[in-house]
């Protein structure tokens, strides 16, 4: 299903190439995954699209439940 998927709507793939200390600052370290996705999405030009209304980053999109 995953690769019918991909197959059809060619996703971008986006690499991760920047180093955990030019990403910006988590408030705490259990946020230090979600900060470095959202800190590549800024990079990128991108939003990180998640249901967690708790990450507090500038280019975080929360998903409307």
């Amino acid at each position: 299903m995953l690769r019918d998927w991909k197959n059809a709507r060619k996703p971008a793939f986006v690499p991760c190439d920047i180093e955990a200390l030019e990403m910006d600052e988590p408030s705490t370290g259990a946020k230090f995954t979600d900060f470095y996705l959202a800190s590549l999405a800024t990079k990128h030009g991108l939003k990180l699209a998640t249901l967690d209304e708790s990450i507090g980053h500038k280019s975080v999109f929360v998903i409307p439940a």
